[in-house]
């Protein structure tokens, strides 16, 4: 299998999330639960040259940091079904679609909390994660400027390494390997704390998205 090079892509492929990320966990806190808020678009018009050139970048990345094999058998999945295809299949039991920051953001978040925490059997509603990002991307002025070329860069770059860290995560769980399986998790929380401001451990879905755990509170691996 190959764990260990998804990992090393892990570990090295996410790119900064630039200031829109930097201000979202503040956006977030300060968000008002307003119905504007809560229905705020947060689609684009994509464009397929975008999402072709984010592919190439995508994959020539891969190459550099985990090996051309790795890329090649990415590359071959990705002539089969497009990434946002292979995405949309995973994602739309949560109500996710395609085409959309908030969205995209959401299974994203999602998916490096249950790494970080462990918390593999946890039944997550993504539906208050997803109000919660609409209602910071609303009140956001750096977001309500993007075009829709930024948007769907935004967007399909949570997409692809969702893909990535979902194929890793699924491999070690299925070979119950714990090593890899902290490092994900570690990785998870890294990337958060130094790219978004967040610590991963220190939340909890809730029906207001993601908030403050109690200090109590711990989660269970499904693998004890």
């Amino acid at each position: 299998m190959l764990i260990r090079p998804f990992l090393t892509a892990l570990l090295l492929l996410a790119p900064p999330l630039g200031a829109l990320a930097q201000q979202l966990p503040q956006a977030v806190e300060n968000a008002p639960a307003t119905a504007d808020a809560v229905e705020f678009d947060t689609s684009y018009r994509p464009s397929p040259s975008i999402s072709a050139r984010m592919q190439r970048e995508f994959l020539s990345r891969i190459r550099w940091s985990a090996g051309a094999e790795v890329r090649d058998n990415l590359a071959e999945a990705f002539a089969e079904r497009s990434p946002s295809e292979i995405w949309q299949e995973l994602v739309a039991p949560d109500g996710l679609t395609t085409n959309n920051v908030a969205d995209a953001l959401t299974a994203y978040w999602v998916l490096n909390w249950v790494a970080a925490n462990g918390a593999y059997s946890v039944e997550v509603d993504s539906r208050p994660v997803q109000q919660q990002l609409r209602q910071a991307f609303a009140n956001d002025p750096t977001f309500l400027r993007l075009s829709d070329q930024q948007r769907q860069e935004m967007a399909e770059g949570y997409v692809l390494n969702f893909l990535v860290e979902h194929a890793a995560l699924n491999t070690a769980l299925a070979q119950k390997d714990l090593e890899t399986l902290y490092a994900l998790a570690m990785a998870a929380v890294a990337r958060f704390r130094n790219q978004m401001n967040v610590n991963l451990l220190d939340l909890a879905p809730g029906p207001n998205g993601f908030e403050g755990r109690p200090q109590d509170d711990q989660s269970a691996s499904s693998l004890d």
